[in-house]
Formats: C-alpha cells, sequence, structure tokens
C-alpha cells in the first residue's frame, strides 16, 4: 500500500510538471519527451525486437527473414509518410495545355514549364585570373493570373503558390519579398512592380528561370524573371540575387542602359545605318541588355561598389517557340571601370517538358541531376578557398544591407525580440507628450510596415510628428539587447557609425529626442502601473541577465581607428536596461519569459562561444540528452531491482484484483530506502527540472 502511494504520488508529480511546462508553450518539452522515448527504445530495443518477432511468427512468417521484413515495412512505411504529404499538398496550378505548345489562363497564352540543363562558367580577370565551369539545372515556369478578373479589391487566390512537381517544385514564399506565400506568384510579383512603380497595363504575364528545390532543398544565388506585355515582348527583367549569407537584392532592369556598343569608324557607319532598322526590331525580340550599379555584398572577394552589364537572351522570341534556350552573360566591373569577372549561364541542350517525361524519363532524369543542386554550396566553398589560400585574393568583410535590399532570416530570438520592440515603441509613442506617428519595418518575414500612434487625446495646437524606422537586417534585435540605453543603441547602429554597418534606418532621427525624453520615459512603479512581483529565484534569473550583459560584437568596419596597444573598456555600471525594464513592468511582463531566455542565450555566447548561439543551443542539446539518458538508466535499473519488481506486482495486483497485500513485501525490502527514492525521483525528473530552472517569467 505504501509503494502504490509512492508510485502514485510520483505519477502525479510528473503529470504536474508536464502539464506546467505545456501551459507554459516550453517549446523543449516536446522535444525532452521524443529524446526520452527513443533512448528509452533503445535502452529496450532486444525486448522490442523480440515482440515484434513473436508478433511475426503469430503471422506465420518464417523466423530467418522476419528482421529483413520489418526493416522492409519500416523502410516503406517512411517513405509513404515522408511523400503522401507533399504528394497531396501540391497546388500546382496547372494550367490547361494547348495544341501549339503553351499554356492558357484568363485568357492569356504563355510558355510551358520547362527544364533547362545549363552550364554555369565564372572567369575572374582581375586582381588574379582563376576560372571554373560547372553544370547546373534550370527550371522554368510561366507565372500567370489566375483570375479572370484581377482589380483592386479582388482577393489573392493564391493556386500558384506551389509550381511543379512535389520532387521538382518552387514555392511563392521562396521569392522576391520574403513570406507572403499565400499570395501566389503572380500576386507577389504584381506587389513587386506596383512597389518599383510598373503599372498592371506595362507588362501581362512572367517567366521564371530558376534553381528548383529538388526533393526539399535548393541553393539558388540567381533568378531571373523574364517580363512580358500583351503582345509578347521582353519589357522588363527582374534579377533576384542570393548571397550565401541569406540576404537578397532584386534588381529591377528596363533595358533603358544598353551594352555600350562597339566603336566604328565614319566610313564604316554610313553602311550600318542602313540596316540598324531591321536590326534593332531583331535584337528586341532576341536580346535584353542593361547596364546598373551594385549596391549588394554576393563574395567577400569583391567590394560593394562598381557595376554589372546584363546579356540576357530572351528564351521566347514568340510564345510558340519550341527551343527555348537561356544564354546570360554578367560582367562585373570595378568603380574604375576594370573588368572584374564574367559570369555566364547558358544551356547544354535541349530543353526538356516535364509533362512529357514519363516514368522512366523522370527515373532517368533524377538519377543524372539529384546531386546538382546539393553540391552547389560545397562548389562556392571550394572556389572560395582557391581564391583566398592559392590566390591571395583581398577578403572584403560583409557590410550590413543598405535599404533597397532584404537582410537574412531571423533567428527564433530574433522573432521574439521583434515582438518585444514593437511593443516597447507603442509605449513610448503614447507615453510622449506629442502626438507621434511611426511607420515600422520590422524586416520579419510575414509582418506587414505596422503604424504606431498616440491613442490619447493630446493639444491640439501640437502638429502631428511623422517618423519611419525601418529595420534592415534581423540582427539590429539581437544587438539591441546589449545596449542599456534606447538612445545609444540608435546612435551607434544607425546615426553615428559606418554606413556599412548600420542595421537600423531612420527618417527625421531628430525626432528622437522628443519620443526618447525624460519625460517619456517608462515609469515602473506609477500610480496607474503596479510593480510585479516575482518569486526569490525569478529575481535570481533577472539578476543573471544583468550580471552577463556585455557589449555587442565589434562592427565589421570601425569607425575610429584604434591602436593594437590600446584597449578600451566600458568601466559604466550596467543596470536593468530600458528594455528590460519594459519588460519588466506590468505591460511588458507578457514578454518575460521568452525575452529573458533569448537575451540571456546572446550574452552567454557573445560571452563564452565568440557570438555563436547555434554553439549554447547545441550543449543545451547534449545536456538534455544525458539527462534524459541518466532518466533512462534510473528507470531500467527500478525495473530490474527486487523493489521495482515487486512494485510491478504490487500495481499488477491493485490494476487486476484491487489486492494490496501484493504491495507489503515490496514496503519491507532493505533496497527501498527513502535515499534510493529520493535520488531516483531526482533522476527521473531532471530533464523537466532542468526546464524549469530556466524560468518563465
Amino acid at each position: 500500500m505504501f509503494v502504490a502511494s509512492v508510485l502514485d504520488g510520483l505519477a502525479a508529480f510528473e503529470s504536474f510538471i508536464v502539464g506546467l511546462r505545456w501551459s507554459r508553450h516550453d517549446n523543449k518539452l516536446a522535444t525532452d519527451c521524443c529524446i526520452f522515448a527513443l533512448l528509452f527504445a533503445w535502452r529496450i530495443r532486444q525486448q522490442l525486437l523480440e515482440r515484434v518477432v513473436g508478433l511475426w511468427e503469430n503471422f506465420g512468417v518464417e523466423h530467418e527473414y522476419t528482421l529483413y521484413n520489418a526493416y522492409g515495412v519500416v523502410t516503406v512505411l517512411a517513405l509513404l509518410v515522408s511523400i503522401l504529404p507533399r504528394a497531396f499538398k501540391s497546388s500546382n496550378a496547372t494550367a490547361p495545355e494547348l495544341s501549339n505548345g503553351t499554356v492558357q489562363k484568363s485568357g492569356v497564352e504563355a510558355p510551358k514549364p520547362r527544364i533547362f540543363p545549363c552550364q554555369t562558367t565564372h572567369a575572374r580577370m582581375f586582381p588574379k585570373r582563376h576560372a571554373f565551369a560547372y553544370s547546373y539545372l534550370q527550371c522554368g515556369y510561366p507565372i500567370v493570373c489566375s483570375r479572370a478578373q484581377q482589380d483592386e479589391t479582388g482577393f489573392p487566390s493564391g493556386e500558384d503558390r506551389y509550381l511543379g512537381s512535389w520532387w521538382l517544385r518552387v514555392r511563392a514564399e521562396d521569392y522576391l519579398e520574403r513570406g507572403d506565400g499565400e499570395l501566389g506568384f503572380y500576386q507577389k510579383l504584381r506587389k513587386y512592380l506596383k512597389a518599383q512603380h510598373v503599372a498592371d497595363s506595362e507588362w501581362e504575364y512572367a517567366y521564371l528561370v530558376t534553381a528548383p528545390r529538388f526533393f526539399g532543398y535548393s541553393f539558388n544565388p540567381v533568378s531571373f524573371w523574364y517580363i512580358y506585355d500583351r503582345e509578347h515582348e521582353l519589357k522588363r527583367m527582374v534579377l533576384e540575387v542570393n548571397n550565401t549569407f541569406g540576404e537578397r537584392r532584386m534588381y529591377l532592369l528596363d533595358g533603358s542602359s544598353p551594352c555600350s556598343p562597339s566603336y566604328k569608324s565614319d566610313s564604316q557607319q554610313s553602311s550600318a545605318d542602313e540596316g540598324s532598322e531591321i536590326e534593332s526590331a531583331n535584337a528586341s525580340k532576341s536580346k535584353f541588355t542593361d547596364v546598373w550599379m551594385k549596391d549588394f555584398h554576393v563574395s567577400p572577394f569583391n567590394s560593394r561598389k562598381g557595376s554589372y552589364a546584363l546579356k540576357a537572351q530572351n528564351p521566347f522570341p514568340t510564345v510558340f517557340h519550341d527551343d527555348p534556350r537561356i544564354d546570360n552573360t554578367i560582367t562585373l566591373k570595378s568603380s574604375k571601370d576594370h573588368g572584374k569577372l564574367v559570369a555566364r549561364l547558358f544551356s547544354t541542350g535541349k530543353s526538356l517538358d516535364p509533362g512529357q517525361l514519363g516514368f522512366f524519363g523522370t527515373a532517368w532524369f533524377v538519377l543524372s541531376w539529384w546531386w546538382v543542386g546539393l553540391v552547389t554550396f560545397p562548389r562556392i566553398l571550394r572556389e572560395a578557398g582557391k581564391l583566398f589560400f592559392k590566390r591571395k585574393l583581398h577578403v572584403w568583410f560583409r557590410p550590413e544591407v543598405q535599404t533597397s535590399s532584404i537582410g537574412r532570416l531571423p533567428t527564433s530570438a530574433e522573432i521574439a525580440l521583434e515582438e518585444v520592440f514593437r511593443d516597447y515603441l507603442y509605449k513610448l509613442v503614447n507615453e510622449t507628450e506629442y502626438p507621434f506617428s511611426i511607420t515600422f519595418n520590422s524586416s520579419i518575414p510575414g509582418t506587414q510596415c505596422r503604424l504606431i500612434s498616440t491613442t490619447h487625446v493630446l493639444e491640439p495646437e501640437r502638429p502631428q510628428q511623422d517618423m519611419e524606422i525601418g529595420v534592415l537586417t534581423p540582427a539590429f534585435y539581437s544587438r539591441l539587447v546589449h545596449y542599456t540605453y534606447t538612445s545609444e543603441a540608435i546612435d551607434r547602429e544607425c546615426v553615428f557609425t559606418d554606413v556599412r554597418n548600420r542595421t537600423l534606418w531612420l527618417c527625421r532621427p531628430k525626432l528622437l529626442s522628443f519620443l526618447l525624453s525624460d519625460r517619456s520615459s517608462i515609469c515602473i512603479e506609477g500610480e496607474n502601473m503596479a510593480p510585479v512581483k516575482r518569486s526569490y529565484f525569478g529575481e535570481l534569473r533577472w539578476m543573471l541577465l544583468r550580471k552577463l550583459r556585455c557589449p555587442p560584437p565589434d562592427p565589421a568596419y570601425s569607425v575610429t581607428p584604434q591602436s593594437s596597444n590600446m584597449q578600451v573598456d566600458d568601466i559604466r555600471s550596467r543596470p536593468y536596461s530600458e528594455l528590460d525594464q519594459f519588460v519588466r513592468s506590468h505591460v511588458g511582463q507578457k514578454h518575460a519569459g521568452k525575452y529573458r531566455r533569448a537575451v540571456t542565450k546572446l550574452f552567454l555566447a557573445q560571452r563564452f562561444c565568440f557570438g555563436f548561439s547555434e554553439v549554447i543551443d547545441l550543449v543545451d542539446l547534449l545536456l538534455r540528452i544525458l539527462l534524459c539518458y541518466l532518466a533512462v538508466l534510473q528507470m531500467s535499473t527500478w525495473c530490474d531491482s527486487w523493489a521495482g519488481s515487486e512494485s510491478a506486482k504490487c500495481m499488477l495486483a491493485l490494476t487486476e484484483r484491487k489486492d494490496w497485500s501484493a504491495c507489503f513485501d515490496a514496503r519491507g525490502s532493505d533496497d527501498f530506502n527513502w535515499w534510493w527514492l529520493a535520488k531516483s525521483a531526482l533522476l527521473v525528473h531532471a530533464p523537466h527540472a532542468y526546464g524549469l530552472l530556466k524560468g518563465y517569467s
């Protein structure tokens, strides 16, 4: 009876801890449970295997084939589980195919989807010569309006969110502005072109040539958008460039700055003028050329200065063209007009129609090209190693993106910190004595520009102060929490720093003096805001955060040159920052748990792991695996012990016969003592105790 009570108490305590972590939305709970289940299954793998063999023998399967059959069934089930959801989820928005080899949607004829076997070549001419060539796979997809009527009030259908088959597809959320995949390709392109002041009447459809996701994976350095009008003339191109840091830049080209023509003598000029009109008409359909300034960091061996020149072949001079080919050449010139690099992407064979491959054609295609996308990034690293170690090229540190580019994807910590910073701005705006309106662009995918305005009534004679805040990269949030004062963070991240270090952009920064004045500072213990009560351990966690606070990583480009013999230390005391005080207040209390955990991890990474928070995550995962392993080991020891077997008899007797007599033998066992019970309970609940130790407030 005593053993049953103890076991019931431990089970109830386990349920309480799991329920507490679940109610606090602890995202590590599911991971801990999976780790524990896998370790426990591995611990009793022999018993599980014997159980599976026994089940198969009951079905009459011979013993020597049982293990192979079990592995075969598990493999088939795993493949079905991974493939079927993708196959049924695919919404390819396939348009009806016409007899002339085109597709039609909403009355618009466009070329069909194609697969382009290609090759890419790079030739560096300055300052050192270097060249390479690799095979590359590109796919083309028509981007056509999927609605018969499109107006300003129409809601996008999003049926072109995915294009292609489940094993070779593209997703709308991966292109142009980050997120908004529910809009579909056409609406995202339409939204981007409108932002670039291109009216709907100036284009009809587009053809996207890109590296698709091959079985869910892709690495896409550049994508080409061919923009056609209703007469099927190539009017514009969009080059969507991605670097290895996860940043993106879209260049909209209209061909208004063609490449410099070759110079001719006066005697040759008259003969050349005769057929100029015919040649220009033919060239306008088959070629697209343009020149534009470079403002995006792609390679560490090139600065952000210079210009690009594009010579692109129109893959579809006519909508009925049956042999489309890709041939795009991009030339990089330095700011002194020196040719530095020539990159070319061109077709190496006839394009393929994915709808006519068939089963064997698809199988042969997969066997021939499955590896190309996987080795794209390793190839880039290989060539970069040659340039650095063999050619000894100068390395340019990565500058932060400009307003015309898109920053990298945010981390989970930065997403949580963005929400805190946004609410902090709301609080500042509504506590200032001036009417304020802030347009806030967060640089977080899926979040629109937000308008933060004063909600209470102020004096009517004071004019409204309009301000725009744009976060250039999510790294701003990771750096913001290192500063004690918000004004200092804005000065060092935006106003008084090199343009290449800016993580924040401000319109009318002079208004900050009104927004961050002493009278608008957040009051933690005012009449309208009661102080938040915290437990002893809660205050210890916040004290640890304050002690760990440290300066952010040094920027890539120093604002003031410093001597190597000089060391500058910040001797100021580090109280709770203004953002800390907001989160510790009643208004920001809802963010306390996520904020404190994220900030503590960033501080630990900066102090002990050179700023790599992934190392902290790895250490945390290894520690949780160790705790789960100790819990599994203790449970196995309990099951193998005499007390464990007697306890099992007790629970079985209580369950089947409600007989308490089996529990008295276990109570009198010498192995069953309070120290052993406490140690077992501590080890079994250690993974949950570790999660609770981090706190939620």
